[in-house]
């Protein structure tokens, strides 16, 4: 007889139900990665696009506009959609012919939601020539599609259009807003 090399049907058997066990057990784990990651990206996304329309506000002396946009050309839709940033000489927050589209950005496959509140709740940021918002502050929340607050996330921006990222001061693994209040989705 000829010595064969090889599994028996038990041994595989063994091995999937094994493989079955240890993916079951990480997909939680797995889920909890991919929401505080897409949080974090997408806020941090948001800040790249309020830094430059700062800068092209400063640098060019004239209103600079963030909105949310669905079509990558009008202030539409909803921030999970994405966003533009264009410089606005008359402040309308409408691209017009004297007006340049300086950024398109799309959220393709957010799961989660991020809302702007405001001052006044204009759904757009405006910057004027020496970097200040126009009449508004507010913050960015992003939440993921599971609601679990502790994979909550906030970008506040202040009147002067510098921002920061909210932090959990108090080690209960939830962010708290500027005032010290947990966030909530």
């Amino acid at each position: 007889m000829s010595d064969q090399k090889g599994f028996t049907l038990l041994e595989m058997l063994i091995v999937v139900a094994i493989i079955a066990v240890l993916t079951g057990l990480s997909t939680p784990g797995l889920q909890r990665i991919v929401h505080k990651h897409e949080g974090e990206n997408a806020l941090r996304t948001l800040s790249e696009l309020l830094t430059l329309a700062r800068s092209t506000a400063v640098t060019r002396g004239q209103i600079v506009t963030l909105c949310r946009s669905l079509d990558g050309q009008t202030c539409s839709g909803t921030w999970n959609s994405g966003g533009i940033v264009f410089t606005d000489r008359n402040g309308d927050h409408v691209i017009n012919q004297d007006d340049q589209l300086l950024r398109v950005h799309f959220n393709h496959a957010m799961q989660g939601s991020v809302v702007w509140r405001a001052f006044q709740n204009r759904q757009y940021l405006q910057i004027d020539a020496q970097g200040f918002l126009r009449h508004q502050s507010g913050h960015f929340l992003y939440c993921p599609l599971n609601r679990d607050i502790t994979m909550a996330r906030q970008l506040i921006i202040n009147g002067t259009g510098r921002f920061r990222y909210a932090i959990d001061r108090d080690g209960d693994n939830v962010r708290e807003d500027s005032n010290g209040t947990p966030l909530q989705c």
